[in-house]
């Protein structure tokens, strides 16, 4: 049977904006950014004073204070005081992402058995990707199979340890494995968590932010999709409305918030990651030189222990939604697998693993750009394996769980052989 994969709009859905009104804010600091871009302005160039930018661009001095912050954010500019002082470019504007990771994920709030859980799996990836070869795959599968039927399979406190000039895949792993060693550095004090630019300037607001922080990682999941009000986290929080608002911007900055006004508004907490931090790292990928010969195997071995971990937390309810959702798909419609995947990913509750999974499926999507690819495969086969597969994750089966997966991806690879 034949199956058409739309790339692009698998892109499109797994980058998760939201579709969010943009602010004046927002336009002026993307034409500010497609200015500097166009005119190839280096490190260190004076983009314009405030009140020539504000001239220029027809921008209040609030919504000028709100654009530099969203350049700072995505690192492409900052304002810089004094006599000489003014709109700058970034110092080597941002391309390696591991700042900006740690940063993310401290205020995800990834606990020290998160970070040892990913620590195991990188490592797992890093081993699988450097002993990949044609006829080599069955000792490892074996091995596999031998650390998912452990009660914990995936803990281990060791760090991994990769040489600089190494392969795009391990350069691409390197990024995450810096970014949550990091991560325990922070959490100890032996480092400060950084904020760009006037995010950070104002230390009652960077407090705020690192308690808000720290009660959304306390929430479990269905405690997160609950909207809550500016005012009853100002009061919760013990500070005035102007710093909860500070705060709640640096984290909607950050992807980790949804800010709406009105009489219906409030404030919900994200659980998908945002495209902010996906484009970022889709751009290292792109810099790297990652290729399909890097990023398969790579892919392959994080979603096989991403669903492993899946099948260890889901509960019933997630079971009978993931069931659900399969039951659903249209076998030729990949763009229909995305709502379940997303799922997943919120139930297995890492945000380094899954992000990682995630960014490495949007770079694929997004490599395939607009065209279409098409190919034929056994698509009953897949649909009987992907319901298996479930049942097996709900009966806690790791081993035939992945051995079904295995055989799923077999018959994709099949389709898609030609991308």
């Amino acid at each position: 049977m034949k199956i058409c994969f739309d790339w692009q709009a698998i892109h499109k859905g797994l980058l998760s904006e939201q579709e969010n009104r943009s602010t004046a804010a927002s336009v002026c600091a993307a034409e500010i950014r497609e200015d500097i871009f166009r005119q190839g302005y280096r490190s260190e160039h004076l983009v314009g004073r405030a009140p020539e930018i504000c001239q220029q661009y027809g921008l209040g001095r609030e919504t000028f204070l709100e654009a530099t912050r969203l350049l700072e954010n995505w690192g492409v500019a900052r304002m810089r005081r004094g006599v000489n002082g003014g709109l700058i470019v970034a110092n080597s504007m941002r391309t390696d992402p591991t700042e900006r990771l740690t940063r993310y994920f401290c205020l995800r709030g990834l606990s020290s058995a998160q970070v040892r859980e990913a620590r195991a799996v990188l490592s797992l990836a890093l081993r699988h990707c450097r002993e990949s070869r044609p006829a080599g795959g069955s000792s490892f599968d074996n091995e596999f199979w031998r650390l998912v039927a452990h009660p914990q399979p995936f803990t281990t406190q060791q760090r991994m340890s990769l040489s600089e000039a190494g392969h795009p895949w391990e350069r691409c792993l390197q990024i995450f494995a810096n970014a949550i060693d990091a991560v325990e550095e922070v959490r100890d004090g032996s480092a400060e968590l950084l904020f760009d630019g006037a995010a950070g300037s104002e230390s009652l607001a960077r407090h705020t932010v690192q308690l808000l922080a720290m009660q959304i990682a306390g929430l479990d999941r269905e405690q997160r999709s609950l909207t809550r009000s500016e005012a009853s986290i100002t009061a919760r929080l013990g500070v005035s409305r102007q710093v909860t608002r500070q705060a709640m911007r640096i984290l909607q900055d950050e992807g980790l918030l949804e800010c709406r006004r009105g009489r219906n508004g409030g404030v919900n907490i994200l659980s998908q990651h945002p495209a902010s931090v996906l484009r970022l790292l889709n751009g290292y990928y792109r810099k790297a030189g990652l290729a399909r010969e890097d990023f398969s195997p790579l892919l392959s071995v994080i979603g096989r222990a991403n669903r492993v971990l899946c099948a260890m937390r889901a509960s019933e309810s997630d079971f009978a939604r993931l069931a659900a959702l399969t039951n659903e798909q249209k076998q030729d419609d990949p763009v229909t697998h995305i709502e379940r995947i997303k799922l997943e990913w919120e139930i297995i509750d890492n945000p380094a693993l899954s992000l990682l999974e995630q960014s490495l499926a949007t770079y694929r999507a997004g490599l395939g750009g607009e065209k279409k690819s098409t190919g034929f495969g056994n698509l009953q086969r897949i649909a009987d394996c992907s319901i298996d597969h479930v049942s097996a994750m709900r009966a806690r089966n790791h081993l035939l769980a992945d051995r079904l997966l295995q055989d799923i991806e077999s018959e994709v690879a099949a389709i898609t052989r030609t991308f």
